[in-house]
């Protein structure tokens, strides 16, 4: 399954989701295909692979003291 994770920092805490998102906990399950800094908002784009949605929700997790935390399921278009 594909997801995809936007997350945007809280002011003060802005260069810590910066270094989150360069040092993240990967864990088995969980297979990165892109992280993006974006100017603008939201801050951080992670789109991931994970096995189900357990998963996906234990790997965002991290993230959401640092930033408000979004995460959306995704398809492939045929």
């Amino acid at each position: 399954m594909k997801f995809v994770m936007f997350a945007t920092a809280h002011p003060e805490r802005y260069s810590d989701l910066f270094q989150m998102i360069r040092r993240m906990r990967i864990p088995d399950g969980i297979k990165i295909i892109q992280k993006l800094e974006i100017f603008g908002k939201p801050d951080v784009v992670v789109v991931f692979e994970a096995c189900d949605e357990k998963v996906a929700t234990d790997f965002v997790k991290q993230f959401g003291s640092v930033g408000e935390v979004t995460t959306l399921l995704a398809m492939d278009v045929r």
